[in-house]
C-alpha cells in the first residue's frame, strides 16, 4: 500500500503542477497562480520526490510532460474539473438560474440585444449577463458560460459552433447616396470613406476591400475614423460616409432603409461568428438551453 501524500502540500503541488502543464513553462504558470517560479519549481520537485519519477522534461525556455506526467496531468485537469463544477453548483444552489455571454461591443449593440429580448420573453426564468468587451477574454476566469466570438472557431480548449458567416458590402445613408451616387467599385475610391480603428479595425479595412474587388488603392488618409463599429454605424446613418457594412451583423438597419447599399454584390469575409463555450468545464443546462435557442432563430443566416 502505497503512503497518502500530505494533503496541504500535495494540493498546492498538484495545482501547481496543472498551471505549468498547460501553459508548458514554470513562469507563466507562477504568474498565473501568483507566487514564484521558484515556487512553482519548488512544489513540482516535491511533487516528483513523492512519486518518484519525473512529471517534465525540462528545457531552457519551456517544459514538456513526460509521459507518466501526461497521465498525471489529465488526471488532475479531471479532478480540479470537478471540483469547480461542484463548487460551483453549491454556490449557486437555491439562486436564480443565471447565464452569462460575452462577445464584442459592436456585436452586443447591433446584433445580440434583440435576440437577449427575445430568448427572455421565452425563458423568463433564466436570468442574462451580457458582458461587451472588445477583448478576448478568459471564459474560466470571467466565469463566461457562453461567448459569441469572430475568427476560424479554433481556440485552445474551447468548443465552437458556426454561428453565420459575414460579407462585406459598401453602405451609406439615403441621404449621403442622393448626393454621391456611384456606378462602381472605382467610383467609390472618391467617397469619403469612414474608418475603424482599434481591436476590430482588421474586420474592415477598405484596402483589403479594394484589392478584393481587383482597384487600386492609394495610400488613404481618413478624415474620420472611429474607434469602435457601433460609432461607424451611427456616423454612416447620419450621412458622414461611405462604411463596409458587416453583412448579417447590420441587415435589420439595411432591411429599415437606414442604410443603403452603394453597389451590388459583396465580398465574403474570410472568417466567421461561432457559439464558444469552455471545453474543460461542463456545459451548464442554462447554456445548451440558449446555444439551442439561438441557433434555431439564426437558421436563415446560415
Amino acid at each position: 500500500m502505497t503512503k497518502p501524500l500530505d494533503f496541504p502540500v500535495a494540493l498546492n503541488a498538484f495545482t501547481s503542477f496543472e498551471a505549468a502543464g498547460r501553459h508548458s513553462n514554470f513562469t507563466l504558470a507562477a504568474r498565473e497562480l501568483g507566487v514564484t517560479q521558484a515556487a512553482v519549481s519548488r512544489q513540482i520537485k516535491a511533487l516528483e520526490t513523492e512519486l518518484k519519477t519525473r512529471l517534465f522534461e525540462r528545457g531552457n525556455r519551456a517544459v514538456r510532460l513526460t509521459d507518466e506526467g501526461r497521465k498525471l496531468f489529465d488526471a488532475v485537469t479531471a479532478g480540479l474539473k470537478t471540483i469547480g463544477e461542484a463548487v460551483e453548483d453549491i454556490s449557486r444552489a437555491g439562486k436564480a438560474a443565471e447565464l452569462t455571454i460575452t462577445t464584442t461591443v459592436a456585436m452586443a449593440s447591433l446584433w445580440t440585444m434583440p435576440y437577449i429580448a427575445s430568448f427572455r420573453a421565452e425563458h423568463p426564468e433564466i436570468s442574462i449577463k451580457l458582458v461587451a468587451s472588445d477583448a478576448v477574454l478568459d471564459l474560466t476566469e470571467e466565469r463566461v458560460d457562453v461567448a459569441i466570438r469572430y475568427g476560424n472557431g479554433d481556440w485552445p480548449h474551447l468548443d465552437s459552433t458556426f454561428l453565420f458567416g459575414v460579407r462585406f458590402f459598401p453602405v451609406c445613408s439615403p441621404s449621403y447616396l442622393s448626393t454621391f451616387p456611384v456606378a462602381s467599385t472605382e467610383d467609390l475610391k472618391s467617397a469619403r470613406l469612414l474608418h475603424l480603428d482599434g481591436p476590430a479595425a482588421s474586420y474592415s479595412e477598405w484596402e483589403w476591400w479594394f484589392a478584393s474587388n481587383g482597384v487600386e488603392l492609394g495610400r488613404l488618409d481618413p478624415e474620420l475614423s472611429f474607434n469602435n463599429y457601433p460609432l461607424l454605424v451611427q456616423a454612416a446613418l447620419s450621412g458622414q460616409g461611405v462604411i463596409l457594412a458587416w453583412g448579417n451583423v447590420i441587415d435589420d438597419l439595411i432591411a429599415s432603409g437606414g442604410l443603403v447599399p452603394m453597389i451590388s454584390g459583396y465580398t465574403p469575409a474570410n472568417q466567421s461568428y461561432y457559439l464558444v463555450t469552455n471545453r474543460r468545464r461542463a456545459v451548464r443546462e442554462e447554456a445548451r438551453i440558449f446555444k439551442k435557442w439561438l441557433l434555431a432563430k439564426t437558421a436563415h443566416l446560415r
